[in-house]
């Protein structure tokens, strides 16, 4: 239930930031960087905290990292910090989720390289797609963005189909 829950909050900034490239691509880079800090973060303190400390600690981590990228967005990237909106702060929830999923714990490097490298795949070839038709049109709305992602998943799965042996 975690991990389908972890995965599923990344459908909302996925489809809300993938309007433009340079949105999409700065929020990934962002949501990696916080998720590589918080790692760091937690990395000392999971096994020294029982389980009620750990979720405070997480939580408190989690926010701090996130409050201050938006700071620094705000002191010296204002209009970026305005486009991005509460999807960077809804990291700092997925961080605590893919923490409590297993995901940060050693021997788990695989699957965030897999996880934040799908992402950004996605991210980035909605912000493309989406960008490509300009400014003000029908593709910047989230519903486009979900009849994209829907397109871009289905292909995928009909690259795999067919490309088997049969």
């Amino acid at each position: 239930m975690t991990k389908t829950l972890a995965r599923s909050l990344m459908l909302a900034p996925l489809i809300g930031v993938s309007d433009t490239l340079p949105k999409a691509l700065s929020f990934w880079v962002l949501s990696v960087l916080i998720g590589a800090l918080y790692g760091l973060g937690m990395h000392g303190l999971r096994n020294r905290l029982g389980e009620h400390m750990r979720l405070m600690a997480s939580l408190l981590i989690a926010a701090t990292l996130v409050s201050c990228m938006q700071l620094l967005l705000q002191a010296f990237a204002l209009p970026l910090y305005q486009q991005l909106g509460i999807y960077l702060a809804l990291t700092s929830v997925q961080c605590v989720l893919l923490e409590y999923s297993g995901f940060f714990e050693p021997g788990q490097g695989k699957a965030r390289v897999q996880l934040f490298g799908l992402f950004g795949v996605l991210l980035i070839t909605l912000g493309v797609i989406r960008g490509l038709v300009g400014d003000g049109s029908v593709t910047t709305l989230a519903p486009t963005g979900f009849i994209l992602l829907g397109l871009l998943l289905a292909g995928r799965q009909a690259w795999v189909h067919f490309s088997k042996p049969h």
